[in-house]
């Protein structure tokens, strides 16, 4: 069974954001690869490693293919030109280049991957609640955070309904392209017919409540976390510039 972080759900975006800012402004290679090797225990440990290393190659494939595409295939700066061959020219600077960005694109993607894959939605949703933050934006990451699994069990229900009625849609391209059409429609459909029935819902039972209310969730939550909240947000800011100010001065 995959395991959630013990911590507050606030606490890891926190930390989350303080690593992703620190290494995107440190731009080294060893760093990079250590936050996501670190992150990849992580997942290890949450039993997500398979999730994570699917949904992060889906996201980066396309993204390190273009910035191979537009610094490592295109490069006109570098002078160790490594082939060359009409308008498209490799060069050593280029995929260097490429390579750093690809790494700095691979932190942000995984590192917030892994906060999606050990935060519990359920948990998020009440820290929002009771942190004191308005009752709208509770409901949206709500809706946000269910809104892809309930899809994603719809579409499924859709395509068997479909292929009872034997609805083929045939293979190749263009059976796919059948199949994303058949579906589409009655999924769009029926995520308008549910906003409006939620809405309905919320308007009749007053939401959002203006007096006080009971809470049937809690999230706990401790003075060290708070501290450690508060040191990630200060790291935000500060490392960044921590990092940058040697270059900074070299310039001036």
């Amino acid at each position: 069974m995959p395991r959630t972080a013990p911590l507050h759900p606030f606490t890891v975006l926190a930390l989350a954001a303080a690593v992703v800012a620190t290494t995107t402004a440190a731009g080294r290679w060893w760093l990079s690869c250590t936050v996501l090797l670190g992150c990849l225990l992580l997942a290890v440990w949450a039993r997500r490693a398979r999730r994570l290393a699917g949904l992060a190659a889906a996201i980066l494939a396309p993204a390190w293919g273009s910035q191979l595409l537009i610094h490592g295939m295109v490069d006109t700066a570098g002078s160790q030109v490594l082939a060359a061959a009409g308008p498209l020219r490799i060069t050593a600077e280029g995929l260097r280049l490429a390579a750093e960005l690809g790494l700095r694109t691979a932190v942000l993607v995984v590192a917030g991957l892994l906060c999606t894959l050990l935060i519990d939605r359920h948990d998020l949703v009440a820290a929002v609640d009771l942190s004191g933050a308005p009752p709208q934006l509770g409901y949206l990451v709500a809706a946000t955070l269910s809104l892809l699994p309930r899809l994603a069990q719809r579409q499924r229900a859709i395509g068997e309904a479909q292929a009872l009625r034997g609805a083929a849609a045939g293979a190749g391209p263009l059976g796919w392209w059948r199949r994303v059409r058949l579906r589409s429609v009655p999924l769009v459909l029926s995520a308008l017919q549910d906003a409006a029935d939620r809405s309905t819902h919320l308007a009749a039972r007053g939401f959002p409540a203006a007096g006080p209310h009971t809470r049937l969730r809690s999230v706990p939550d401790s003075a060290g976390q708070r501290r450690l909240r508060r040191i990630a947000m200060a790291c935000i800011v500060l490392g960044p510039l921590a990092v940058l100010a040697p270059t900074w001065m070299e310039l001036a």
